[in-house]
């Protein structure tokens, strides 16, 4: 809805629903990248131009993975963390949804590659250049999700430096001073600033102050300290949803922590130690949070896959050059047959699980079957009614309204005939508008088999 209110009105600034209310929960720089592709596919947005900017952004991540083994001259370690990264269970599937949080990992990922490389690098123009993309990187992680976009890989970074025993003492001011030069914080953040600060501070004037209320405090700081309506998770939530989430290497974590430790790479190989600073401080930032959920951690992923990379590249070293060539052939077809048992997992899932399962989710035929009653231009109501794929297919105009008495004046005050609303409110309509007449006319649930993951109904009113 926010890209298509982009094409249709010619106002790229704000996104917008389509019952004209604006988009304040994410930052614009999905909704651009959505509205573009789809106007380059002629001006209407659908399934491909939503999911198109995630699934090259999950792409990029993979080679990313790789170009950063080739940068360290271990293409064994790039190569192998990215099978590990695009086999695993929950990045496959978010790389076939619009989400945001994909874009997200590859700005983090390209941040703190670039800032390590910067470090290590002896060519001093070289480094300036990727510290150049690392922060244009944080200004595209903010402006496609806010702060976290910047607070992400400042922790990544933050953590490998201390664990590598680059971060000064609190005392050292001098040791800082020089520290923040090597990294470009005093070019770098202006950058950044310049880069977003004006579309923040623009939004949240033609909003009147709304921007500031419900993107910065409401789905920032209530979300991460608390006071949201949204429930909060225990502060151990990711632990489980990752070994859950990250299958099936998850389970070989353990196995490559002890490897790490008793061969002595974790020492020896600095891009080892990277990765687990990468997934650490990720996980770490997100448990802080008091709201939490599932693909929030999307973004530590790569590190954990370069760490296995990395342990699996040390190991088949140490097998190639002394072991048995039997188990060195076995090593290597290791994450090969992992890999190819997902795709496996992920076609029978897409051929198959979800064709099963889509009748109980679809809003299409819901959707034209209200237009039919209701054809464009007459308004459609949505009462107590949050859903966002119906609205799309229902298309413009609509209102959507919450309170009785809100639908009550509205009803008066317009044309609007036709409401869409969830079984239990049809139930409770006589007796809160006792005026009104409500006819009820379809209920979703008889176009999907006589179930529907949200029930609703279309009704006709009449006074």
């Amino acid at each position: 809805m926010d890209a298509q209110t982009m094409l249709d009105d010619g106002a790229w600034g704000l996104p917008r629903l389509f019952s004209g209310e604006p988009e304040l929960q994410k930052p614009p720089l999905y909704y651009w990248l959505v509205a573009s592709i789809a106007a380059l596919r002629g001006g209407t947005v659908d399934a491909m131009s939503v999911r198109l900017p995630a699934a090259v952004a999950a792409v990029l991540c993979v080679l990313g993975l790789i170009a950063f083994g080739q940068a360290r001259a271990c293409a064994v370690a790039g190569v192998t963390a990215a099978v590990v990264l695009m086999s695993a269970l929950h990045f496959t599937w978010l790389a076939r949804i619009g989400r945001i949080d994909m874009p997200l990992t590859l700005t983090v990922g390209v941040a703190v590659g670039a800032v390590y490389l910067s470090r290590i690098s002896r060519n001093a123009p070289r480094a300036v250049i990727l510290l150049w993309i690392a922060y244009i990187s944080i200004a595209a992680g903010l402006l496609f999700k806010g702060p976290i976009g910047a607070v992400l890989p400042a922790a990544v970074v933050g953590l490998h430096l201390l664990i590598e025993g680059q971060l000064p003492s609190p005392w050292r001011g001098r040791a800082w001073l020089r520290l923040l030069h090597e990294l470009g914080l005093w070019w770098g953040a202006p950058l950044v600033l310049v880069l977003t600060l004006p579309w923040f501070f623009w939004a949240d004037a033609v909003t009147h102050g709304e921007l500031f209320r419900v993107f910065i405090l409401r789905h920032n700081v209530e979300r991460g300290l608390g006071g949201s309506t949204l429930r909060a998770s225990v502060w151990w939530f990711y632990g489980p949803q990752f070994a859950a989430d990250f299958l099936p290497w998850s389970v070989l974590l353990p196995v490559a922590a002890f490897v790490c430790w008793r061969r002595g790479y974790w020492r020896a190989d600095p891009e080892a130690r990277l990765g687990v600073a990468w997934s650490l401080a990720v996980t770490l930032v997100l448990s802080c949070a008091s709201f939490k959920r599932a693909d929030y951690l999307l973004p530590a992923y790569p590190g954990a896959a370069l760490f296995l990379g990395c342990i699996f590249a040390n190991e088949e070293r140490r097998w190639r050059e002394a072991g048995p060539r039997g188990v060195w052939i076995a090593l290597c077809l290791l994450p090969c047959v992992l890999a190819l048992a997902m795709t496996g997992v992920w076609l029978v899932r897409v051929e198959r699980g979800l064709p099963a399962e889509e009748p109980f989710r679809d809003y299409t035929k819901f959707a034209a079957e209200v237009r039919q009653r209701a054809p464009q231009p007459e308004e459609v109501l949505f009462f107590r009614t949050e859903a966002h794929a119906l609205a799309f297919h229902v298309g413009r105009p609509l209102a959507v309204l919450v309170e009785w008495k809100d639908l009550e004046e509205r009803l008066a005050d317009s044309a609007a005939r036709y409401v869409v609303m969830p079984e239990e409110s049809a139930a409770e309509a006589p007796q809160s508008l006792p005026g009104v007449r409500f006819t009820e006319l379809l209920h979703n649930t008889a176009l999907s088999g006589g179930r529907h993951e949200r029930p609703l109904v279309l009704v006709r009113v009449t006074h």
